[in-house]
Order: structure tokens, then sequence, then C-alpha cells
């Protein structure tokens, strides 16, 4: 994958460029701002080259979408001004079609958050705390159940005459995010005085230092299948994550503390490799911390993962299957892969449930069965 940077352009179109300008700060004047982002992200440092070296299954990006990052169709920014004892005072919010726009903004001291906007998974809480953004993905609740691709069909259409309800004790089912991007830039200052600014190609041209970084993580598991002989034909029911964080900080990239389980679907390519199932699960990671600071991953709260994948036989029966993954997942704080043995030995289709196949991820519907999982290192 070709490393990519950001540079991120502010641009200021003076009112008067003539002379020059020099009101007290009470007297500033506003001035039109071009804000132009040139979004080449680098993520390498999220998607390794042992990712992809590792990475064994025939992933069809055509079909299945890619495996890494896209980049944002449109950016939001939000311009928190600050006063003359340096505290916030007020929130502006500007969206950026492409990657340039031209805000107002009155000379002075700043701070920016930006983040993409291009994505329906997505909602950005700034209700809590005005002076800040929480990004989170919706329940999945009766309403949304047509849309988690963990149920089948007949499952979803018995689910939703019987208003299903999820348990008490369980952590909520969420929706998978899209791939979030969030940039803060705090204490910038916006002059007046054309001085203070580069010319370039005919604008003047303040320069805002930053990457543009992934705020949710992308964990590759493949699972292969030992003794198989064509007993495991696939997965009705898909997979899930448990333990995850239900949304992250954009300006502090700490993680919510409320644990939620992330659903996904689990493919199988019966033609080339029919014993290796493969899934891409999308979430906002570990909870409660940092994932970029390993001291932040260090301390944050104790907590469990457990991969939840649903095995379908080719006799109609199916198991969902808990495996433990804590030790996985916190060695991998911004996501990466995962490989998995499992014995199929140890989970026969003898004794298994018949029917539709999958499980209801609203009523966390997972009989735990044990058997022999190696994980792969």
């Amino acid at each position: 994958m070709t490393k990519r940077t950001l540079i991120l352009l502010c641009s200021l179109l003076p009112s008067v460029c003539s002379c020059r300008i020099e009101p007290p700060l009470h007297l500033r004047q506003t001035v039109d701002v071009d804000v132009a982002l040139e979004l080449d992200l680098d993520v390498v440092a999220l998607w390794q080259v042992d990712w992809e070296a590792r990475w064994n299954f025939d992933w069809n990006t055509q079909i299945l979408g890619e495996l890494e990052y896209n980049e944002p169709e449109s950016i939001r920014m939000y311009a928190y001004t600050r006063n003359a004892d340096g505290e916030i005072a007020s929130r502006r919010e500007y969206n950026f079609m492409g990657t340039s726009g031209r805000i107002r903004a009155v000379a002075g001291s700043y701070d920016f958050l930006f983040h993409n906007n291009d994505s329906e998974a997505l909602l950005f809480d700034t209700t809590t705390d005005p002076y800040n953004v929480y990004a989170y993905t919706r329940v999945i609740s009766p309403g949304l159940q047509l849309s988690t691709p963990i149920q089948t069909l007949s499952q979803k259409a018995e689910a939703t005459k019987a208003g299903v309800e999820m348990k008490a004790d369980s952590d909520p089912v969420v929706l998978q995010p899209d791939g979030l991007f969030s940039l803060f830039t705090p204490n910038q200052f916006i002059s007046d005085d054309p001085a203070d600014f580069e010319f370039i190609d005919g604008r003047y041209v303040i320069r805002v230092g930053g990457t543009l970084t992934p705020a949710d993580y992308i964990w590759l598991i493949q699972i292969r299948l030992v003794n198989n002989n064509g007993r495991v034909a696939g997965s009705a029911g898909g997979c899930a994550l448990t333990g995850m964080a239900d949304g992250v900080d954009l300006k502090t990239n700490v993680s919510g503390t409320t644990t939620v389980t992330v659903p996904s679907e689990v493919y199988v390519n019966r033609e080339n490799d029919p014993d290796l199932m493969a899934a891409r699960i999308v979430s906002f990671g570990i909870p409660g911390c940092n994932a970029y600071d390993s001291q932040s991953v260090a301390a944050a709260p104790a907590g469990e993962h457990f991969f939840v994948l649903n095995v379908t036989y080719s006799t109609g029966a199916y198991k969902n299957i808990h495996i433990d993954l804590t030790e996985e997942v916190r060695a991998l704080p911004t996501g990466g892969v995962i490989d998995l043995e499992l014995d199929v030995d140890d989970f026969p289709p003898e004794g298994g449930e018949t029917g539709n196949g999958g499980f209801n991820a609203l009523v966390q519907d997972w009989d735990k069965h044990t058997g022999e999982v190696t994980i792969v290192n």
C-alpha cells in the first residue's frame, strides 16, 4: 500500500490587501478563509505489511468491498473560538463536499477538529459537551433487525413478529461503524495581517500540521478448519466480537467505557479453499483508552473479548462457538490479523441444533460450545 500524507492548508483572503491592518484583538475583523484539505491519508501504520503477508483468504473486493480503509469523500470541520482568557467561547460547524470549502471567521485563536461525515452508520453527539464530539453507532433494536447481517431471513421475520427484546445482562449489539478519521489541532491563530502568511499561488496561506488518523479499527479474523472433510458448509449466522467500546471522543481519541458487541458476516470461498473462513470486523476498539498510546492501553479497564462464531453444517445443523480473544485483541489495539484453527472433531454436527441456522444477535442466543481452538501466532 502506498504511503500517503495529509497536507492541510488554510488559505486566508484578506479584505484589504494593500495596507497593513493591526487593530486590537477586540476590533479584529471577519475574514474569508479558504480551507483546502488534500486528503492523502497516512494509514500505513495501521495497515501494516505483515497484515497482507498473513492474510490468506481470497477476498473479492468487488463483491465484499475493500479490506482496508477508504478515503473520506466529505469533511466536517468544527471551529472552536477562544476568548482573551484562552477559554473556549463558541463553536461553529462547516461541511465540505470533497476536500475543500470556505468559512468566514473572526481573526483570533481557534481549536480545529476535523472528521469525515460521509457515513450513514456513524452518529455524532455534541449535546453532552458542546465543545467536543463523541462518535458512536446505533444499537440494533427490533426496528433495525432487518439491517443486521447476523440473522437469516426467517429469523428476522420471526423476531420482527415477536418483538424480541435484548437480555438485560448482555452488552448492546450495535451497528458496525464505517471508517472514521479525525484530526484535532488546538491553538491555531488566524491573523488579519497578510504579512503573517505565506503567499503561494496567489493566496495567503496558513499551514496547519497534523495527520488525519483512523478513529475506529479493523480486525481481520481467519479461521482454518481442521478435520473438516466437508462437514462445515459455512456460516448462516455470521459472527460477533464482544466487549468492544461503544464510541470514541474525537478530541482525545479515548474510546468510551460502555461495552458493546459488534456483529459481522463470515465468508467461505467454497471453490478455492472451503476449509478457510474469514471475517472483517470494524469497531471503536478497546474500551477506555487511546489506542495510539501504549500507556493508555495498558491502563484500560480490564475486560474480556469473545469471538462468537456461527458454524453451519452440511446437515443443516449449527452451533455458536465462543472463542476467547481477550489477549489477542488487547495486543492489537489498532486492529490487525488474528489467525485461528478450529478442530471440527471437537465441534461435530451431531447434537447441533437444526432448522434455519444462525443466531439471534438481539437475544444473545450464543450457547457456549467448548473444544479445541488454536490461536496461531
